[in-house]
């Protein structure tokens, strides 16, 4: 059981050392805003990330758009 409880506050204590490498505080930059919690934001890790959908599904929608007429 010991085990088990430790490794859960393992991983936890990762994740908010994780979430801490972003800086803490949301700032107000042009980034997108992406809250883990009230205050703290992700924006920054993450805003490299947030064109891929729409950047890889654009020929897709291209293609329909095409065939739809």
């Amino acid at each position: 059981m010991r085990k088990v409880v430790t490794r859960a506050l393992v991983a936890g204590a990762l994740g908010a050392v994780a979430l801490g490498l972003d800086g803490g505080v949301a700032s107000a930059d042009d980034g997108p805003a992406v809250w883990v919690l009230p205050g703290v934001d992700a924006g920054a890790l993450l805003g490299p990330t947030v064109g891929l959908p729409t950047g890889a599904l654009a020929p897709v929608d291209g293609l329909l758009t095409y065939l739809a007429g």
